[in-house]
């Protein structure tokens, strides 16, 4: 084989390289399996009310094997993706759950906060997708490794994530706290984090029970995971049993939607 035919396949290879993983980004195996999605369909709020609605559906799911990255997509490599893909970094929001000016700055370590369409756009960019709702609830309660804790990774939310109690009203840098069973960073607290399906419980019903994509069609997107504005704790300062940060919770809202509440992280086939 030539000098010349070797280089060329060299640089073929280098290629091929960079267009299926054209980023880094820390994966974590999740195996497949059949678990009992939307196990807890109540909220206790921190005041005491029950409230109903707003959990995923409740059913057996089975799901393949998938992977779900480590961390939440951070600042830094959404950035990478606008510099390959030739687009502007949006602009940072300026108030914050309170309604109070703070006119945040971009932090390469934090976590991006992306409407759903960028977040969606950085997925198949990045060689993946959106986790679907099932996905990210079966991955943020540990999968197989479960050990069958209220929030991802413990039953003290403040132990794996930042909530009203512990994240001094922002969020933060990606994996600071605790992981879950799996070795994933966030899945409690932080920013919610935008997944696949769109939120239309009327539909819920049609779609399948296996590898379920949520239902065809709606006007908003779901998030999981809840963000650091929320409280945790009950009256008498303990854990809250049944807390909004479940990862049987869902959160609806326009896929144009950009706060301090709405990150994401990334999945992808075996």
């Amino acid at each position: 084989m030539s000098k010349h035919i070797c280089i060329s396949l060299i640089g073929m290879l280098i290629l091929i390289s960079c267009g299926t993983d054209p980023i880094k980004i820390d994966w974590i195996f999740v195996e497949g399996g059949t678990f009992e999605q939307g196990k807890n369909q109540i909220i206790i709020s921190p005041k005491g009310d029950t409230i109903t609605g707003f959990t995923s559906p409740h059913r057996m799911v089975e799901l393949d094997d998938f992977y779900i990255s480590k961390y939440e997509i951070t600042v830094k490599q959404f950035r990478e993706f606008c510099k390959a893909t030739g687009r502007a970094m949006p602009d940072a929001p300026i108030e914050n759950a309170h309604g109070v000016k703070v006119y945040y700055k971009w932090i390469d370590e934090n976590p991006m906060l992306a409407t759903w369409d960028e977040a969606n756009e950085f997925a198949k960019w990045a060689g993946g997708r959106l986790p679907t709702e099932a996905e990210w609830e079966y991955a943020a309660k540990g999968g197989k490794k479960t050990k069958g804790y209220a929030y991802s990774g413990s039953n003290n939310p403040i132990e794996v994530g930042w909530v009203a109690e512990n994240s001094d009203s922002t969020f933060h840098k990606v994996g600071l706290l605790k992981p879950n069973e799996l070795g994933i960073y966030d899945m409690t607290g932080n920013v919610g984090e935008w997944v696949f399906d769109w939120y239309n419980p009327n539909k819920d019903s049609l779609t399948s029970k296996v590898n379920p994509q949520g239902p065809p069609d709606g006007d908003e997107k779901i998030s999981k995971g809840i963000s650091w504005f929320y409280g945790t704790q009950g009256a008498d300062g303990k854990p809250l049993a049944y807390g909004i940060h479940m990862p049987e919770v869902r959160y609806q809202s326009p896929k144009s939607t950009r706060n301090d509440g709405f990150g994401f992280r990334i999945a992808k086939n075996k």
